[in-house]
């Protein structure tokens, strides 16, 4: 569609032809979803954080060493943790333009439609959106640094070294921990690279009988924590550079049935 007719489209329009209705009413659907979810947790106990997924076989089970990253068709289908972080810290209908021009590339006369809002602000909220997503992306380290640096950063906290743990992370890092108050999690962001390793070896000192393994989480190097079979917890990282900037740490055993299948 020519971009100068793109402010004429009517929603009627838009259902004339079948995908572009289709889209259009799964759209609408997954906004009302994006502002139930975003109603439900100003009610949720503690920091909110997305599921965390392991790595997907061919067999259909999941993987238990790290796997190269795989490349992303669209900004929109990336589904590492910091970009998922990132996302959910859009408002709805920036999501949803940013969501719709990346992965379908419609004219901002046909999102307009689908969001309510004009193609004019439509165009804005899915450029500033793509630029945020992107800022964020070019930040990210190669994936083999990365994992050296997840390593390091375990063996630091299984030989408790509060000194190496400390380098590793950023001075500014900042720690998230999502328990949804079914178990005990900071409700609050750790900021500082001294607090967070300080916290991680107060929660490994709870529990010292977990084991760690260095797994695919969401596409990215990260650890999962187990008590005797059972994952308990699920630890991602953004790391830039040789430094940890963000820990991301999913307790909430709802958010870890995925790693808990039979």
């Amino acid at each position: 569609m020519d971009e100068n007719q793109e402010e004429d489209l009517s929603i009627a329009e838009v259902i004339e032809v079948p995908q572009v209705g289709l889209t259009h009413v799964a759209a609408h659907i997954c906004l009302d979803i994006l502002d139930s979810a975003r109603h439900r947790r100003k009610l949720y106990v503690g920091e909110w954080l997305p599921e965390p997924e392991p790595e997907p076989v061919p067999d259909g089970t999941t993987t238990v060493a790290p796997t190269p990253v795989r490349a992303s068709v669209t900004l929109g289908k990336s589904g590492r943790t910091a970009l998922m972080v990132v996302r959910e810290s859009l408002m709805p209908a920036a999501r949803a333009a940013f969501v719709l021009r990346d992965m379908f590339a419609p004219s901002f006369g046909e999102i307009a439609a689908v969001v309510g809002r004009s193609p004019q602000i439509c165009r804005n909220l899915a450029s500033s959106a793509c630029r945020y997503v992107r800022d964020r992306r070019r930040q990210e380290t190669a994936s083999d640094v990365h994992t050296r640096i997840v390593t390091a950063f375990w063996a630091a906290c299984d030989t408790r070294d509060l000194a190496a743990l400390v380098s590793l992370l950023d001075p500014e890092a900042t720690t998230l921990s999502d328990g949804g108050g079914k178990v005990r999690a900071a409700l609050k962001p750790i900021h500082g690279a001294d607090r967070t390793a300080r916290f991680m070896l107060a929660a490994l000192l709870q529990y010292p009988k977990l084991e760690a393994t260095l797994q695919s989480v969401n596409g990215k190097t990260g650890l999962v924590l187990r008590h005797e079979t059972t994952v308990s917890g699920v630890v991602s990282f953004h790391v830039q550079g040789e430094k940890i900037t963000d820990v991301w740490l999913v307790l909430n055993p709802d958010k870890l049935r995925s790693w808990n299948h039979s």
